[in-house]
């Protein structure tokens, strides 16, 4: 995504992940920020609505922490999904940068963003509630609704064919649009995940949950969108 990538050293992993880490840390924090913003102004106002299926769950078998028809679990579902599509695209583009094996780039966006969407909107965000003594609902999408989330896979996989065959998308203005985006819709998806599945009074923990929400997002994104498909590329152009 950064110009001066082309500059690290191949046999320098470490100078690769730092390098880009400094370089999207920003729009990161900034993107993480502002989700947590417009999260809580939604909490706040449409409080209710959104958690409005936590008062019924013993009614519809749900389970003790929350209730998978609430509007904070949708809304949860739909963000997840539409991280999928970034990652997907992401990881593909900076990957075909450095390597051109088509079918390769496929593979490696899909696996990517399967494991690392999971990793930053699902697993961080509730080993965090467990961090804090919450009893924290785990539900991974790619486990118990797939057919839903293969669709996303597509989609990203397209996407990222188009973006890198059309040169307006290889700029470094548009590739760090693209990387705010990103992050900011893999925080909201972190977010609705942690507020709906069982830490519904992250505003009495703000200044740690923002930490924690921080490095569940930068971490997985910077890895997925950039450390993973450069070092397989470059393994790959070794052979």
């Amino acid at each position: 995504m950064c110009s001066e990538l082309d500059k690290v050293s191949s046999k320098d992993s470490k100078r690769v992940f730092f390098h880009e880490l400094g370089h999207h840390l920003p729009y990161a924090t900034l993107a993480v920020a502002c989700s947590l913003l417009l999260i809580s102004l939604l909490f706040v106002f449409f409080q209710d609505t959104m958690l409005h299926g936590n008062a019924h769950m013993h009614s519809h078998g749900c389970g003790t922490n929350c209730c998978h028809g609430s509007g904070m679990d949708i809304l949860f579902h739909t963000f997840h999904y539409i991280h999928i599509i970034f990652a997907v695209s992401g990881s593909m583009v900076m990957f075909y940068r450095y390597a051109q094996r088509l079918v390769l780039g496929i593979v490696i966006g899909t696996l990517s963003a399967s494991f690392f969407c999971t990793l930053s909107d699902v697993l961080l965000p509730y080993l965090a509630g467990i961090m804090l003594g919450k009893a924290m609902d785990l539900h991974i999408c790619f486990f118990t609704d797939f057919t839903s989330v293969v669709p996303f896979l597509i989609i990203g996989a397209l996407n990222g064919l188009v973006m890198f065959y059309i040169k307006d998308f290889k700029t470094e203005a548009n590739s760090l649009n693209l990387h705010f985006f990103h992050t900011f819709v893999s925080a909201v998806a972190s977010i609705f995940y942690s507020i709906g599945h069982g830490f519904a009074d992250y505003h009495s923990y703000l200044g740690i949950f923002f930490l924690l929400m921080l490095g569940a997002v930068v971490l997985p994104c910077t890895l997925a969108d950039v450390v993973v498909p450069i070092i397989i590329a470059r393994m790959v152009n070794k052979k």
